[in-house]
C-alpha cells in the first residue's frame, strides 16, 4: 500500500487481479467491458491507465492472453491464470470469507 493510499482504495487495488481472472474463467472480454465489470462490481471507478497497465502485466506474467479483433484486444485466461485462481481459492478463499465477513459487519472477537 502506498503511504498515502487510503484503505479502501488499497483494498480495491489490491483485488483487481483476482477479479480480473474471475471475470475471464468463463468467457473473453475486451479490456473496457472488464474495466466496466469491476466498475459495477466495486461501485469505483479504476484509473484506466492503472488498470490497463494491471492487463498488460498479468498478460506478461502469462495469466492471461490476448488477440485483437475488430480493433479491440481481448482478454483470456491462461491455465496459469486459471491455476492461480484456483488456488487462491483452496488456500486463501474461505479465510477472505472470514476477513470480508469481519470488515463488513464488526463484532468482538
Amino acid at each position: 500500500m502506498k503511504v498515502s493510499e487510503e484503505p479502501v482504495t488499497a483494498f480495491l487495488r489490491g483485488s483487481y487481479r483476482l477479479l480480473i481472472l474471475a471475470l475471464l474463467e468463463h468467457s473473453r472480454m475486451h479490456g473496457y467491458q472488464i474495466l466496466k465489470l469491476v466498475e459495477r462490481i466495486t461501485g469505483h471507478k479504476p484509473k484506466i491507465s492503472t488498470f490497463y497497465s494491471i492487463l498488460n502485466e498479468m498478460e506478461r506474467r502469462g495469466l492471461l492472453s490476448s488477440y485483437i479483433e475488430e480493433d479491440k484486444r481481448i482478454y483470456g485466461l491462461t491455465e496459469k491464470g486459471r491455476h492461480s485462481l484456483n488456488e487462491f481459492r483452496s488456500r486463501v478463499g474461505d479465510g477472505a470469507v472470514r476477513i470480508i465477513d469481519i470488515i463488513l459487519k464488526p463484532r468482538p472477537l
